[in-house]
């Protein structure tokens, strides 16, 4: 009988293996014979999944926004106060920040794949996706927060998108740079985000 094998899984399974060898080595050392070792698996099943590196690096592009989307949903107590919306921003701003080895891993990834993207338009129109994903996101919830009277009604809800992701891109850079510790940026994206929805 033929063993029954769950190929999201799988494919998940070799994600995981080019996280860990983008995080520890760089990510041009992942290449799918080096992901195969590291997944502990033959190059065939690789190949199977991925024929070539650009497959495997836009599938890890979009594993990783599902990963860290499904963590801030986790991560986030809406029922730990009045203001559901600060709660999941505070959620986002932990999770796009490298606080630890895990998020440290998954950010310098990210930042390989854009340097990356110039050469291979496919990657640059997935993580371009991505990017306008999350903006058009974070502006829907501070337009909520806005009709919700949680945060000021003037202010334009895209313009605080893009400032409070281009903050937290900062802060991610500071802390993989060792400009600053991780707790002193996450204490810094608090303080926007609570200047935010200051409405008195």
């Amino acid at each position: 009988m033929p063993k029954w094998v769950d190929h999201d899984e799988r494919r998940r399974h070799i994600a995981e293996a080019v996280l860990s060898i983008a995080g520890r080595d760089g990510l041009d050392r992942a290449t799918l014979r080096d992901v195969a070792h590291q997944a502990r698996i033959s190059l065939g099943s690789v190949q199977h999944y991925f024929h070539t590196k650009d497959d495997m690096l836009r599938y890890v592009v979009g594993y990783l926004g599902e990963q860290v989307t499904a963590r801030i949903v986790a991560g986030t107590d809406f029922g730990a106060e009045d203001r559901p919306v600060l709660a999941f921003l505070r959620s986002l701003a932990a999770e796009i920040l490298p606080l630890d080895a895990r998020r440290t891993s998954e950010r310098r990834t990210g930042q390989a794949l854009a340097a990356r993207a110039p050469g291979a338009p496919e990657l640059v129109e997935v993580l371009r996706e991505n990017s306008a994903w999350l903006h058009a996101r974070v502006a829907e919830l501070i337009t909520r927060a806005q009709l919700d009277g949680q945060t000021p009604a003037h202010l334009d809800a895209e313009q605080e998108s893009i400032v409070l992701l281009a903050l937290l891109e900062g802060l991610a850079a500071d802390i993989l740079h060792g400009v600053r510790e991780p707790g002193q940026a996450l204490a810094s994206a608090h303080y926007h985000l609570d200047r935010l929805f200051t409405t008195g």
